[in-house]
């Protein structure tokens, strides 16, 4: 399996496509960008879905041109759907841009489940917002902005709880040291590398 790693956005938000036996996944696309297309062909692959780990702005920018043009499911958690008109809710309010998706989303289940042709295991780890969601597949770990490098997200936006992030990164840090970590901003990790030097598992 192959990951590529985007920056997109005003904020620089990591959106990931998730290439593997022919198909692939592209995981908060905060912004459009033109070489998908190359991407898929290079790796003669086929998207599948979408995938939001949670719905603020800087993940959603580029989900409607998205799926305009490839026609597919968007997967997220059910309790951010409102998130993705809502300018407060999403964050974009606070921000001073207008960013809304008027796309149709199915509801992510907890646990393992097959979306397209890949095996996703999803845990809902509230904290940087009420839904966020951290998907694995294989060996990797899509964090959104629970977790980065060296640090966690914030909590002070709209149904953001510091609490509740302690308790998701108490959770993460049970995780194998070996499970490679791809965070919604910055760059990649591992839960071991982490357990070292990040100040909020210790």
């Amino acid at each position: 399996m192959k990951v590529f790693t985007r920056a997109l956005g005003p904020v620089q938000a990591n959106c990931y496509v998730v290439v593997g036996n022919g198909h692939a996944l592209i995981i908060d696309p905060g912004d459009a960008f033109d070489e998908v297309e190359q991407l898929l062909k290079e790796n003669n692959a086929v998207l599948d879905a979408v995938l939001l780990t949670h719905a603020h702005f800087d993940h959603i920018g580029g989900l409607d041109r998205l799926i305009e043009k490839f026609d597919v499911d968007v997967y997220m958690n059910e309790k951010e759907f409102d998130f993705l008109k809502d300018l407060h809710l999403n964050g974009s309010a606070y921000f001073q841009v207008h960013i809304q998706s008027h796309a149709q989303p199915k509801a992510v289940v907890e646990g393992k489940q097959k979306i397209g042709n890949f095996e996703v295991s999803a845990k809902t780890l509230p904290g940087h917002s009420a839904g966020s969601t951290v998907f694995q597949i294989g060996d990797d770990l899509f964090t959104g902005d629970v977790l980065f490098q060296g640090s966690i997200g914030r909590t002070d936006l709209p149904s953001g709880s510091y609490a509740q992030m302690m308790e998701s990164i108490a959770y993460l840090k049970t995780l194998p040291h070996d499970l490679k970590v791809y965070p919604g901003h910055g760059p990649a990790t591992t839960i071991g590398q982490e357990l070292r030097w990040n100040p909020y598992f210790r």
